[in-house]
């Protein structure tokens, strides 16, 4: 080749060449910085990470924490009598115990504790001589005496605020709610619940825990599990390897080139101090068999060459040559697609945009570094004895050539009709795909978890749940206390929420309930007058004489200083994504007839558990379509631009809309929920279809007959030739990539205790196999049909 001829990637790789020692020396030097930055690595995740901070409910609630509390971090610590009912000194001494304990933690909120051993749990009592008292329940002392204990048992169960809510109907169980503050530790708040747990249960009370710190500890208590099977899976991963090239030396490369990558991937994040959760883990092992993917094609290659040629550095040289293209082309779609993950407003998904896009781009040295490696090698028997197998047709070679064959031959419209026919399902079942999580209780866990028979015993037991949806109220200084349509239009909500949700309703707490028992005590117990006051000028006097007979730390829960502010929570079974949008749906009609904005004040949606996942839902569902239309335009715009055809664009792109409506598909068919967990996985194992059909592609190209047996053959043998021969080389290369890949994913399901590890691992598996099949069989017969000017460019060039 002439100097003038020569390209940037003919400079680039003899350049790379010529100066090996320097490229790697420099390759480890940065790859060592990087490596350090993984010891500054933060495993912690802030709630507001996992929220969309620009959504209105995010701001109100970040607002109204200040004096509430935001209801995301709300915990139910249930305490269970084994045999009997809880009404002994025993058990009531440890809910009370319990109480002031969690009170007291540093990482609670102190006044939004609440048990019926609270100072704050407040009982209605006529004293004589027409006067009331609000005295606590159960504080400071608890009854020592049968009367004492009679006493309690009728102020709990004549009490609607208490019967279900802080005592079971039956009897049986006490619950102590409690809220952590937003920048907690889950690790931390895991530590202490469990110790809570083991202290307090024994042979007399079982403790039972719910609520988003609990799960998320839960997660974290699984941080080393996850980690040994990603060992697990990185072992499986080098055996496949070794059978892959039935060799030690070339099995060595690709994990050599991994480690690099994967501490340039690690220190960044460690540098950038973006936290790196347990439930991110997976896309890292993810980018990880990426990074071996690409390496792996690049070494069969360098043997091909080096057993053709017999010299290392020509070797190098042209293993460079003809691998720099479809690596960059692999990782620029790749990086691109995840760099989009930006546009979701929701911090999380933009700290994994950016690491993850960086991470990607480290794989585009695999092109430079990967030959070099091998240069260093003693691969020249291993590559002969490779070559040597290679000439001989395996039962591989019988199955990639035959699928290839069977597709662009007499199997054309079979194949044809079966894309047509899994399309047309995969759009049918993909509209099926629920946003958030299609199931109760914790998708991330199996349904025989401790927390999830956790979360069903409390929600069979308690009016109450760790699902709680707070409609907040806000106007001048002491509106609440002088406009008595504020309390009059919570208490209608609750009714309405309650009327239109009878099967997931459970209860709700404001200041309504006190009131209410304060009207039916000063109207001589007729239970006619358990309800708000119907005038104005009565209902502002009980809120004044509330004022002043109950502290200020249970006002605190209900209503701020200056009467400005205040709020109602309801309580619902689950946030299953169906329920959360019937939960939006009622809430909303609930206003359509009654006015958000009163003379002196507004009432806003919504807080709470529930409200955070709505907010997250409707921004998923407001940004996936729009990402997975701007990640297929992204890739169209690179392919093209690569190939410097349109035609190109369009066959890389089209089969990647079938891989992600089978991935849509496969998710509603399996109960998976697009979530801030499950979308970037997606995302990782749809993009693998554009490197297996660029490697094909590319190989294509080189493979194409010269023009100086174009009259020996017709066109379609001259293509049939090319495609046969790309498939035997690099649809080969891609089916022993996918089972590098596939064989350790698959093992997730087996060996790990995370049901959503375990399911991605499933669910991976699935569309590696899909993109696996699709690249010798779908690709072959859209280049047999098509027959696209950009494969045979270059021949048509040489002459």
């Amino acid at each position: 080749m002439t100097e003038e001829k020569r390209t940037f990637l003919d400079r680039l790789a003899r350049f790379a060449t010529s100066n090996r020692v320097l490229v790697l020396v420099l390759t480890l030097i940065v790859a060592g910085g990087f490596a350090y930055g993984t010891t500054r690595i933060k495993g912690e995740v802030v709630i507001e990470e996992l929220l969309p901070y620009a959504h209105p409910y995010l701001k109100i609630m970040i607002e109204f924490s200040e004096v509430f509390g935001s209801g995301g971090s709300f915990v139910a610590i249930a305490l269970e009598a084994r045999d009997g009912d809880i009404f002994r000194k025993s058990i009531l001494e440890k809910v009370q115990a319990i109480d002031q304990e969690v009170a007291l933690w540093p990482e609670t909120y102190r006044i939004l504790t609440l048990s019926i051993g609270s100072r704050a749990t407040k009982v209605v009592r006529p004293v004589g001589e027409g006067e009331i008292r609000v005295k606590p329940l159960m504080w400071p002392d608890v009854p020592d005496t049968p009367e004492s204990v009679r006493r309690l048992k009728k102020d709990i169960f004549s009490d609607p605020i208490l019967r279900g809510i802080l005592v079971s109907r039956d009897g049986t169980a006490a619950m102590v709610l409690t809220q952590f503050k937003e920048d907690i530790s889950y690790a931390r708040a895991n530590e202490i619940l469990q110790e809570l747990e083991a202290k307090y249960s024994d042979d007399e009370t079982e403790v039972y825990l719910v609520g988003f710190p609990v799960l998320m500890g839960w997660i974290y208590g699984y941080k080393t599990q996850i980690m040994m099977v990603m060992v697990v899976s990185v072992i499986l991963m080098i055996i496949v390897l070794f059978f892959s090239f039935q060799n030690f030396v070339g099995m060595v490369v690709p994990m050599c080139f991994g480690v690099i990558s994967t501490a340039m991937g690690l220190g960044f994040i460690g540098w950038l101090g973006i936290n790196f959760s347990p439930l991110q883990y997976v896309l890292a092992f993810l980018v990880a068999a990426r990074m071996v993917s690409h390496s792996v094609q690049i070494t069969h290659r360098y043997m091909e060459e080096f057993v053709e040629l017999g010299d290392r550095d020509t070797a190098c040289y042209e293993t460079m040559r003809s691998m720099i293209l479809p690596n960059w082309a692999g990782v620029a779609t790749d990086a691109a697609g995840f760099f989009i993950l930006i546009l979701v407003k929701i911090a999380l998904m933009q700290m994994v945009a950016i690491f993850m896009t960086f991470w990607m781009l480290t794989v585009a040295l695999c092109g430079i570094v990967t030959p070099i490696l091998c240069s260093y090698m003693p691969l020249a028997r291993a590559s002969e004895a490779w070559v040597r197998k290679s000439k001989k047709m395996s039962w591989l070679d019988k199955v990639c050539v035959g699928a290839a064959e069977f597709s662009i031959g007499r199997g054309k419209s079979v194949l044809a009709g079966a894309v047509a026919v899994m399309l047309l399902f995969c759009v049918y079942q993909a509209t099926n795909l629920k946003i958030g999580d299609a199931s109760p209780g914790s998708p991330l866990l199996w349904p025989d978890h401790r927390y999830n028979l956790d979360q069903g015993v409390v929600d069979k037991t308690f009016d109450i749940s760790s699902e709680d949806f707070t409609l907040y109220y806000k106007g001048e200084e002491g509106s609440v206390y002088d406009d008595a349509a504020i309390l009059n239009t919570f208490e209608a909500f609750d009714r309405h929420m309650q009327t239109e949700l009878p099967d997931i309703y459970k209860s709700s707490d404001s200041i309504i309930g006190l009131m209410k028992a304060l009207n039916f005590i000063m109207h001589d117990g007729d239970v006619l007058w358990r309800e708000l006051p119907p005038d104005p000028i009565t209902m502002t006097n009980i809120i004044g004489w509330t004022r002043d007979q109950v502290d200020v730390y249970t006002m605190a829960r209900y209503f701020d200083s200056d009467m400005s502010k205040a709020q109602i929570t309801l309580y619902f079974a689950d946030h299953t994504s169906d329920n959360l949008l019937r939960i939006r749906e009622a809430a909303y009609s609930f206003f359509e007839e009654h006015p958000m904005k009163l003379e002196k004040g507004e009432f806003f949606l919504a807080g709470g558990r529930i409200g955070m996942e709505i907010a997250t839902n409707e921004e998923m569902r407001r940004t996936h379509v729009a990402i997975d239309s701007m990640v297929l335009a992204t890739i169209f715009l690179l392919c093209t631009l690569f190939y410097r055809s349109i035609v190109a664009g369009l066959m890389f792109t089209m089969p990647l809309i079938l891989g992600n409506l089978v991935a849509f598909a496969y998710m509603a068919l399996t109960d998976i929920g697009l979530s801030i967990n499950t979308l970037p996985v997606a995302a990782v194992g749809v993009g693998v279809g554009v490197d297996f059909a660029i490697y094909i592609y590319n190989r294509c190209m080189e493979e194409f007959p010269g023009k100086d047996q174009w009259e020996k053959t017709s066109v379609e043998e001259r293509w049939s030739v090319a495609i046969l021969k790309s498939v035997r080389t690099s649809g080969k290369a891609v089916v022993l990539t996918g089972l590098t890949m596939v064989l350790p994913i698959m093992s997730w399901y087996f060996i790990s205790d995370l049901k959503f590890q375990a399911q991605m691992g499933i669910f991976l598996a699935m569309i590696l196999t899909t993109n696996v099949i699709l690249s010798i069989t779908l690709h072959p017969l859209m280049l047999y049909i098509i027959k696209p000017k950009f494969i045979t460019r270059r021949v048509e060039k040489a002459v």
